[in-house]
């Protein structure tokens, strides 16, 4: 079931604190756009909020306590506190406390809250926080929903519109921004934008309009080729995650200025 970020926030809102959810996907979308987008100190900062909203989410989740104050570190005291009765398995409690520790500290230690001599935002540091805090996102989900880790992936891949400035979708029909840009690449874009990472080559030869017809099939077999997508039900063709490695690392790094 493919969901929006507003469909999942009213799934979360009954199980933790409306506000809390509201939070969590919404500083969550926010960060992965900003990095999209080349701002890295927006992404640490959208990081921190995030912490704060998930540390607070959990501890609704572990002690039935909603706190709309208490900031991730101490939280992360009542998560590993052996004295006090907890909801949430230890080794779920554990691991969620020190990757989010993690995250929180780059917030402020990294040069995008407070003036350092040493840091400043930069890519690097907010790829870190972005890749923890999907990871954190992901532990969220499985223990709020239960649910098996590839439902978890998907939904979170489906909340966030990886084409920030990327891709414009007006009436169900997308339309890649980017001038200049590959053929190869204008059709991984557009898979990955795609329900369930599939579409036809009838589809992706009407929305890739940077392109030839012709281009877009010559594309198209030296993706299935290399292994970047692979050939599906009638004339459909999928990503692969040989393609999703591809976007994030060739093909977004040429799209978004490197600041």
């Amino acid at each position: 079931m493919r969901r929006t970020s507003e469909q999942l926030i009213q799934e979360l809102s009954t199980i933790v604190d409306s506000h809390f959810a509201h939070a969590v996907v919404e500083c969550y979308v926010e960060m992965q756009q900003r990095f999209l987008a080349g701002d890295w100190q927006p992404t640490e900062l959208d990081g921190g909020r995030f912490c704060e909203a998930i540390s607070r989410c959990l501890l609704q989740m572990d002690t039935g306590k909603i706190d709309h104050r208490k900031l991730p570190g101490k939280v992360r005291e009542d998560l590993l506190n052996k004295n006090i009765p907890h909801q949430l398995g230890s080794k779920d409690r554990y691991h969620l406390a020190k990757v989010i520790e993690v995250v929180y500290g780059f917030r402020s230690d990294r040069g995008a809250v407070h003036i350092s001599t040493e840091y400043t935002a930069n890519y690097m540091d907010s790829m870190l926080v972005l890749h923890a805090s999907k990871w954190i996102f992901a532990e969220f989900l499985r223990l709020v929903w239960n649910r098996d880790r590839k439902v978890v992936a998907e939904t979170i891949a489906q909340i966030v519109q990886l084409e920030h400035s990327v891709i414009h979708e007006l009436d169900g029909k997308p339309l890649v921004l980017a001038r200049d840009i590959y053929a190869t690449d204008e059709v991984l874009l557009l898979l990955y934008h795609a329900a369930n990472n599939r579409l036809s080559r009838a589809e992706l030869r009407e929305h890739a309009v940077s392109q030839n017809p012709q281009n877009v099939n010559v594309a198209i077999s030296r993706l299935i080729k290399s292994k970047d997508i692979r050939p599906v039900a009638e004339d459909e063709v999928a990503l692969t995650p040989n393609g999703q490695k591809r976007i994030f690392e060739h093909v977004l790094p040429k799209l978004v200025p490197q600041k």
